[in-house]
């Protein structure tokens, strides 16, 4: 269990630095980009659930996904949720 822990929270950690130089590197608002990536990965993972549950859920992500964009996955589901 504290394998995945570590793997989420470095999965949070990289999100939080992609959206930080996104963001033009702003000082001060760590804690605004951790948590934002922290829902991020929170909803990757909720995809990832819905996924083994039925494929076909998780069709419009498949795109996103295979980019090298590290948040471009979760921002598109971000959109989808407005």
């Amino acid at each position: 269990m504290a394998f995945m822990a570590d793997a989420r929270e470095q999965r949070i950690r990289a999100k939080a630095h992609a959206l930080w130089e996104a963001d033009g590197r702003p000082e001060g608002r760590e804690r605004e980009h951790w948590e934002q990536a922290a829902k991020l990965v929170e909803e990757e993972e909720r995809q990832a659930a819905r996924a083994k549950v039925d494929p076909a859920a998780a069709k419009d992500d498949v795109t996103a996904s295979s980019t090298n964009d590290p948040i471009g996955v979760t921002l598109g589901a971000m959109k989808r949720q407005s």
